[in-house]
């Protein structure tokens, strides 16, 4: 069923009463890393990766004061793991989609949602819903579930339900959809550049069935769409979806009916703060019809700047109080509704089960031309163990856990980090080897620009090392393009979609193929 805010008469009293500071921090959304609270309240607050305690005595400290509550919220897009010490991981949602299983997303949802909740959260922004379309694409990766829309309906949908099912807010982000283009809105404005036709049968597709199934938040990203939007006049250019009424209000609010929350992008990427002067741009933001500004602190040089975009007329008092009203009721409608849930019990071993199951399916053999798979590992066989890594990927220790995995099963496993083509040439051609198993770590990070094994390391696969009598068998860990980027050089390759601790026993079982 569609989502809509509830209305509460008295907080629409209450801001008829609060000050201009007070309504300004009603709009934010400022991030925390275990460091001391502010001292003024905001109906929304994000926290930085850690401990279930530690978020748990923030929450409890800020809710316990007895003003309006603070929500609490957190990136979880495919498991709470990512943002609390300790909660159960899972691989990604490209994962989920993998293991061709729909009910894994759900339960993932419902995993996530009971973890945060009894962490102190009440809100994550996830799952992404973009759409890989451009294997360049610097950022998304294994976000997503897929580069069609109906996967991504499928799974991210189930995740969301699993989400918000169990009381946890959910958020489809990045409107109006990232993936087409090879650049990253944390350093540049970037843009979908679909046709109408184009859009409304992929992302419009996407966001209009979810919208319709309850999504309750959606995150617009510092993307443009020149398709349904108009160039600046002055410079040309066609603005982020973050500043763009046509974007938020003609399109999302209007043609899509969408009535819940939109909450930007952070307001420290380059393609929102980039694009237009801070200031400027939140003012643009929230008259273009959004509601909550992420990573904006209520500061007083916050303060200053926000009452000039409302003396110049570029911010209206009605569109702030309105913006305030809604994030106020939408903090008070959780806690009405779901304030019970964090004394349900947690089944810590059932969840892990489900984590488990879903890395087992994920994990899957995408190329085998020279039908290297399966390969029979014994006591005595004899493995170089090749790590190609970019210096930024998250999973640093993926390969030193599939050399440990290894070595519980056959007798010699030397590892090889970014050997160069040369030494490459030299094992291949050795025969002192009976495998090659070359683990590629790859992947999208904010601020890099590229996705793709690049530097020193990609000079690796020079020289045809892999064109010998020793068979070689890549694994991609992060990746989603490393095979068809080296679609003539690479004829066996595994993709495990992520990782986390069940990775590196269905690499081995793989490789022997026992999955």
């Amino acid at each position: 069923m569609k989502y809509r805010v509830k209305a509460y008469d008295n907080l629409k009293q209450k801001v008829e009463q609060m000050s201009v500071d007070e309504l300004l921090r009603s709009v934010v959304c400022p991030n925390h890393v275990n460091g001391a609270l502010p001292s003024y309240r905001t109906p929304a607050m994000f926290l930085h990766t850690t401990t279930p305690e530690n978020a748990y005595r923030m929450s409890q400290s800020v809710n316990e004061q007895g003003e309006h509550p603070t929500l609490f919220v957190a990136d979880m897009e495919f498991g709470a793991g990512g943002a609390i010490d300790g909660a159960v991981r899972f691989p990604s949602m490209k994962a989920a989609a993998a293991s061709g299983d729909k009910r894994l997303a759900y339960e993932m949802g419902r995993i996530a949602a009971q973890e945060a909740i009894q962490a102190g959260y009440h809100w994550t922004f996830g799952p992404c819903v973009d759409l890989l379309m451009n294997k360049e694409n610097p950022i998304v990766g294994l976000r997503t579930a897929g580069s069609d829309a109906d996967t991504v309906i499928e799974y991210a949908g189930a995740y969301m339900e699993g989400l918000q099912e169990n009381g946890l807010i959910a958020t489809l982000k990045h409107f109006p959809g990232d993936g087409c283009c090879s650049d990253d809105q944390h350093v540049t404005t970037t843009e979908n550049p679909l046709s109408k036709e184009e859009w409304d049968a992929s992302f419009g597709r996407i966001y209009k069935e979810l919208i319709e199934r309850g999504a309750k938040a959606i995150m617009p990203g510092h993307i443009s769409l020149p398709a349904y939007d108009e160039a600046d006049t002055k410079t040309g250019l066609y603005p982020p979806a973050t500043v763009s009424k046509k974007l938020l209000t003609n399109l999302l609010r209007e043609q899509m009916g969408f009535e819940g929350i939109i909450v930007s992008d952070a307001v420290n990427m380059s393609g929102f703060c980039g694009y237009r002067n801070i200031y400027h741009a939140c003012a643009d933001f929230l008259e273009a019809g959004g509601d909550c500004i992420l990573f904006m602190h209520g500061t007083e040089e916050y303060i200053r700047n926000m009452k000039k975009c409302l003396d110049e007329k570029r911010l209206t008092m009605d569109v702030l109080k309105n913006r305030a009203y809604r994030m106020l009721c939408f903090a008070q409608e959780w806690f009405d509704e779901n304030s019970e849930r964090k004394e349900l019990i947690f089944d810590r071993v059932a969840a892990e089960n489900v984590a488990k199951e879903m890395t087992g399916k994920a994990v899957q053999v995408i190329r085998n031309r020279e039908e290297v798979l399966p390969f029979a590992l014994e006591a005595d066989t004899r493995i170089a163990h090749v790590i190609l890594k970019n210096m930024w990927v998250r999973n640093q220790n993926a390969s030193d856990e599939v050399t440990a995995k290894l070595r519980q099963v056959v007798g010699t496993v030397d590892e090889f980090p970014d050997p160069g083509p040369h030494k490459l040439l030299q094992i291949a051609k050795g025969k002192e080897y009976d495998l090659i198993i070359c683990s590629i770590l790859e992947g999208p990070e904010y601020g890099f620009n590229t996705a793709k094994l690049c530097g020193p390391a990609a000079r690796n696969m020079m020289s045809g090392w892999m064109r010998y009598e020793t068979p070689v068998v890549f694994v991609g860990y992060d990746t989603t393009q490393f095979a068809e980027t080296y679609k003539a050089c690479v004829d066996t390759m595994i993709y495990t979609y992520g990782y986390n601790q069940y990775t590196a026993d269905a690499v081995v079982s793989k490789l022997q193929g026992r999955i």
